[in-house]
């Protein structure tokens, strides 16, 4: 467990968490410092800036972890940074970093990349997502649209949908709207579910029958004929679901969703996109919710 919190801390630092532009630094070893002296003057500030944006990038996607700066040693026209990682249960890991005088830059030598901070305040990336045509719930007239990319043979998708999505709309149905859109990674299985909820759609069941096939995810993987034994437990047209789902008039449409998808980045489920903001991963509504209100913060 502590390699695989390690490895994911590496990635929140120095991957997707952190918006910043990997550049070959070439074969040289480091600054050249020789013969330079360190201006000090308001270096606390500088310090405290820093933290501030490191924070502000990393609580983006993982509001529950933190850094800090628990070392800051000169070296020429550069301070060598020694950062902590930590939650509410402690210490997660410590990094070492090199920043540039005026706080602009952070450098760490492997892998070798540069954290730009100069300027303003940088932000996660907005992506103009589109919502398609596909289902939602909550706000018709929200203050934070939430498009997730979902696929309904993932687990940590159906205990997204079974935990969180509940609460979410619960709590924040009047400023929130929630976008369903289908990546289907498992193959025929997975766009099959997804063309079956489509199917349940056309007779206005689709969530009614979306949040069947996650609360039942384990029953239908093993038996596909379920989905058809949901249909008439939902009180379907089961014939007319049948025709629908056996013609693929909706492969068409979960293609579509995939393929956007892709061309926004997504890689795997689940995939949101917050007001245009990338979250990747499953987390639980605390952490949702700290996102959500952060968001409605912002649009006032």
């Amino acid at each position: 467990m502590k390699n695989l919190i390690t490895g994911i801390v590496a990635g929140l630092v120095i991957g997707a968490l952190i918006v910043y532009s990997v550049m070959s630094l070439g074969t040289h070893n480091g600054p050249d410092v020789c013969g330079t002296s360190i201006n000090a003057v308001n270096i606390n500030k500088t310090l405290e800036n820093v933290i501030g944006r490191l924070n502000d990038m990393l609580h983006e996607s993982y509001p529950n972890l933190n850094v800090k700066i628990i070392g800051a040693e000169p070296y020429g026209q550069v301070y060598l940074l020694t950062l902590e990682i930590y939650d509410k249960n402690g210490t997660i890991d410590r990094w070492e970093m090199f920043m540039m005088e005026n706080g602009s830059t952070l450098l760490m030598n492997n892998p070798r990349c540069v954290i730009k901070l100069g300027g303003e305040e940088q932000k996660k990336e907005k992506v103009e997502v589109s919502e398609d045509d596909d289902p939602h719930v909550g706000s018709d007239n929200p203050k934070v649209i939430i498009v997730e990319f979902s696929d309904y043979t993932c687990p940590y998708c159906a205990k997204f949908a079974v935990e969180v999505e509940p609460q979410i709309i619960k709590n924040y149905g009047d400023e929130v709207k929630l976008v369903f859109r289908d990546f289907p990674v498992h193959g025929e299985i997975s766009y099959k579910a997804a063309e079956a909820a489509d199917c349940a759609g056309e007779q206005g069941k689709y969530w009614d029958y979306h949040n069947t096939l996650f609360s039942n995810q384990r029953e239908w993987m093993s038996n596909t004929s379920m989905l058809y034994t949901y249909a008439k437990q939902l009180g379907l047209n089961v014939s007319a679901f049948k025709a629908c789902l056996d013609s693929g008039k909706y492969r068409q449409e979960v293609e579509k969703d995939l393929q956007d998808g892709k061309k926004y980045g997504v890689k795997g489920t689940p995939t949101f996109f917050i007001n245009g903001k990338m979250v990747v991963g499953y987390m639980s509504y605390e952490e949702f919710a700290k996102l959500i209100d952060r968001e409605l913060e912002r649009s006032g």
